[in-house]
């Protein structure tokens, strides 16, 4: 059986992705610590290879709304 060239392509259903998440759009901040505040984060992020903003976030997610 010979296949007729002139055939339509099948269309395809646009399906809009409603699982997909918001684009995350990032706030920079900024805060006043002292010199031995930031050390003492910078040695605790580093020992727990992430960072200082990381920490931040992480803390920021255990605050109550």
């Amino acid at each position: 059986m010979e296949k007729n060239m002139q055939e339509k392509p099948a269309e395809l259903a646009v399906v809009p992705n409603t699982s997909a998440p918001e684009p995350v759009v990032w706030v920079r901040i900024n805060a006043q610590v002292t010199q031995a505040e930031h050390q003492k984060l910078k040695i605790y992020a580093a020992k727990n290879r992430t960072t200082i903003s990381e920490l931040l976030r992480k803390f920021i997610g255990t605050l109550k709304d």
